[in-house]
C-alpha cells in the first residue's frame, strides 16, 4: 500500500498461482485456464515512477473530463476483454500472437493517453516495433518496466538484435516466460521427483514399459499417477525396499 496507495492484489496472486488471471476491482481474480506461455521481454527503463502519483494524475483527469476519460477506461476494459477471450477459445496448438500483438499495440496507445507514458517507454516501442515486435508500458508507467511479445516465428537473431539495440540504450533486458506455472511443490524421493522414481521403479523391478506414443502426463496408463497420490509415510516405506 505504501508503494501502490490502492493495490490490486494481481501481481502476488499471478506470480503464486501462474497461468494468467484477469482481475476486476471488486471480484476475485478469474483463472483463464490457458495452455499456452508466452516468451517476453522485459525492459527496465531504470526510470524511477511512483504508482500512487501516477494513479492520482488519472484521477485529476477524470475529474476534468469525466466523460472523455470514461470512454477512455471503456476502450481499455473492452481490450482486456478481448485478450481474455483469445487466451479462452484457443487451444495450445492454435496461435494468438498476431491478434495479441494488435491488442498490446491498442492497450499502450490509450494508456499513454491518460498521461501514463514516459519518454524511455516510448524508445523501447520505437527500437522493438522497428523489428515487428509489440510492446506496452507496465504496471502504472510512468517509467519502470516495458513488456514485448516475443512471436514464436521470430528468428533468434532478430531477438538478439532487439536486445543489444536497447541495451545501447541503457536498458535492462530481462527475457522470460509469462503463463506458466506458479508455486508448485514437488515431492522427492533422494533428488528425484516421486513421478520419475516411481515410473524408474516400474521400468526397472517390474519391467513395466512407457507408452512412447501416449500424449499423457502418464505413459504408464495410470500407474505412476495412482502411486504418486500416496502419502509420504506410504512412499517412504516403498522407497527402500526397491
Amino acid at each position: 500500500q505504501v508503494a501502490h496507495g490502492t493495490p490490486s492484489g494481481i501481481d502476488n496472486s499471478v506470480a503464486t498461482y501462474g497461468g494468467f488471471l484477469a482481475y476486476t476491482k471488486g471480484s476475485e481474480p478469474q483463472n483463464l485456464h490457458s495452455q499456452r506461455a508466452l516468451r517476453v521481454i522485459i525492459t527496465n527503463t531504470n526510470v524511477p515512477k511512483s504508482t500512487k502519483a501516477l494513479v492520482a494524475g488519472v484521477r485529476v483527469l477524470r475529474n476534468a473530463h469525466a466523460t472523455v476519460v470514461d470512454g477512455i477506461l471503456e476502450s481499455i476494459h473492452n481490450v482486456a476483454l478481448s485478450a481474455m477471450s483469445l487466451f479462452e477459445s484457443s487451444s495450445k496448438d492454435s496461435t494468438i500472437e498476431p491478434q495479441l500483438q494488435d491488442i498490446i499495440r491498442l492497450n499502450h496507445g490509450l494508456l499513454s493517453t491518460l498521461g501514463v507514458s514516459h519518454p524511455s517507454l516510448e524508445r523501447i516501442r520505437d527500437i522493438t516495433g522497428a523489428r515487428g515486435l509489440a510492446s506496452k508500458l507496465t504496471g502504472a508507467g510512468g517509467g519502470g518496466c516495458a513488456l514485448t511479445l516475443i512471436p514464436s516465428d521470430i528468428a533468434e537473431d532478430t531477438v538478439e538484435l532487439v536486445k543489444r539495440e536497447l541495451a545501447e540504450e541503457g536498458f535492462q533486458c530481462y527475457q522470460t516466460v509469462v503463463g506458466s506455472a506458479g508455486v508448485t511443490v514437488t515431492r522427492t524421493v533422494g533428488n528425484e521427483p516421486v513421478q520419475a522414481w516411481i515410473g524408474n521403479m516400474l521400468s526397472r523391478n517390474l519391467s513395466l514399459a512407457p507408452d512412447t506414443n501416449s500424449n499423457s502426463e502418464d505413459p504408464f496408463g495410470g500407474i505412476v499417477s495412482a502411486f504418486a497420490i500416496l502419502p509420504d509415510a506410504a512412499i517412504a516405506r516403498l522407497a527402500p525396499s526397491f
